[in-house]
């Protein structure tokens, strides 16, 4: 295995398959995973930077630079201004004032959080390159705490209620990364901290029970067998649904 600490950039352009892969394989098929166009959404941006925010917090200003509110540009001081504030963020991410001050409000609710402070301690998104049954693949995780055991990992969701957040779970494959990460890096903990991008930006810690994680682990595996089929074949396998209707079409029960 290969740890480095590496750019966004170099982890996401590596020839291998991450839990993100797995989990476009998974839902749908690994034809959609190779043709998928990557499109950075205002949420994702911010979810981004609160991550930056949480889990490195000593370099967040030196990544991120808060552009005030300057007002109407019709007016020469203004536009004045905006050049300043530009001249001032040469090189660095440029936030909204109410971005900011989503963010500010998210540290805020953290420091009142000490469960979610001690997810946040340990090793920060190291890039782990390794084999998996002859498989490239590769481990990014938010946090990983040998000494302590666990993985953790920051998610930004409107609604991070126990209701609310199980039902994102799902949608979006969290069991999938979970049982992957901890079978990767041999880590029996995963945990999530779960924080709102909506007020009032509440932050707590999430755990997906034995059941959910057993079923993210029959979810992955069977996306790597797929993926090892198109990588050692060439061959794409279409969507991993049983129940097909006589005709061959595919069977919807709701």
């Amino acid at each position: 295995m290969k740890v480095v600490k590496d750019s966004n950039e170099m982890y996401h352009s590596h020839q291998s398959i991450s839990a993100s892969g797995l989990k476009i394989i998974s839902k749908k098929s690994v034809k959609h995973y190779l043709e998928m166009e990557f499109k950075e959404t205002d949420s994702m941006r911010l979810g981004t930077a609160v991550h930056q925010a949480m889990l490195e917090p000593e370099v967040f200003y030196d990544i991120y630079y808060p552009m005030p509110n300057i007002g109407d540009l019709r007016k020469k001081e203004n536009k004045e201004l905006k050049r300043q504030e530009e001249e001032k963020a040469k090189g660095k991410i440029c936030l909204t004032n109410n971005e900011h001050e989503a963010i500010k409000t998210i540290l805020k609710n953290l420091s009142k959080n000490k469960l979610a402070q001690k997810y946040c301690k340990g090793e920060i998104e190291l890039s782990h390159y390794l084999k998996h049954d002859g498989i490239d693949v590769r481990v990014r995780p938010d946090v990983i705490n040998r000494v302590s055991g666990f993985i953790a990992d920051v998610k930004t969701t409107r609604d991070n209620s126990p209701e609310g957040f199980r039902w994102e779970v799902k949608k979006y494959g969290y069991h999938i990364q979970a049982a992957f990460y901890m079978d990767m890096l041999g880590v029996d903990t995963f945990k999530i901290i779960a924080v709102e991008n909506v007020k009032p930006y509440t932050v707590n810690v999430q755990t997906l029970d034995e059941e959910t994680i057993e079923k993210g682990r029959v979810l992955y595996k069977q996306a790597i067998e797929d993926w090892k089929l198109y990588v050692r074949n060439n061959l794409i396998k279409s969507y991993n649904w049983s129940r097909i209707a006589d005709d061959g079409s595919y069977l919807i029960k709701i």
